[in-house]
């Protein structure tokens, strides 16, 4: 996702993660036998140079469908968010279990990942960013819960996947310092990461048509 001007982004992502700024963020899709064969930071800064476009950006790596990425708008006081979610289970865990790693040479799992990107129209102060990571992970494992996704190492609930991400974009409108569940924002946050993570795991169709219009009201 391409912006008319550089952002402020805190982010998981194998690329550019931290806190940054930015005026691109790229959800890639890739492969298992690539992923053997080059590292992300490597997949990703070969498909910003071929297409020229600026080594500065956000990136991350997805084995997902990319054509169930879910799109979720939400406005409410004054409060914008647009929840980006690509999702794919195959690498599914409970993150208190011991998994097999690339550390101890056991064999893993075919890549497969949730990625989220939030993006908002209010100033998130830093406080404000990291407490989002949480708040749209409490929303991951929640949607994953009410799906009964399991481990595949276990039958045990699954989490997360051992390779999830997500960014937090911030906007420039009235600033805000919270964002748990007692807060609009959080709640906001909280509904729309839910929604798109499950859409994507239920392989929901969106319907494209609006998208441009909705991007508009974060340029």
């Amino acid at each position: 996702m391409f912006f008319s001007s550089p952002r402020r982004v805190l982010s998981s992502a194998p690329y550019s993660g931290g806190f940054t700024t930015t005026d691109l963020i790229v959800n890639i899709r890739t492969s298992a036998k690539e992923m053997l064969l080059n590292p992300p930071e490597v997949i990703i800064s070969n498909y910003l140079r071929k297409r020229s476009l600026s080594q500065r950006a956000v990136g991350f790596l997805t084995a997902a469908q990319l054509e169930y990425a879910q799109f979720v708008y939400l406005y409410e006081n004054d409060i914008k968010i647009l929840a980006i979610t690509t999702a794919g289970t195959s690498n599914a865990l409970n993150i208190t279990e011991k998994t097999p790693t690339i550390y101890t040479g056991e064999a893993f799992t075919v890549p497969g990942t949730i990625n989220i990107i939030i993006i908002t129209n209010v100033h998130l102060l830093n406080d404000c960013c990291v407490s989002s990571v949480i708040t749209a992970t409490e929303a991951k494992s929640a949607a994953l819960f009410d799906l009964k996704i399991k481990s595949v190492s276990s039958d045990r609930q699954a989490t997360g996947t051992g390779t999830d991400a997500v960014a937090v974009v911030s906007g420039n409108g009235k600033t805000i310092q919270y964002a748990g569940g007692h807060t609009k924002y959080g709640q906001l946050l909280g509904e729309a990461v839910y929604t798109g993570v499950k859409g994507a795991l239920t392989k929901r169709k969106v319907d494209y048509d609006r998208l441009p219009v909705i991007c508009k009201e974060f340029d």
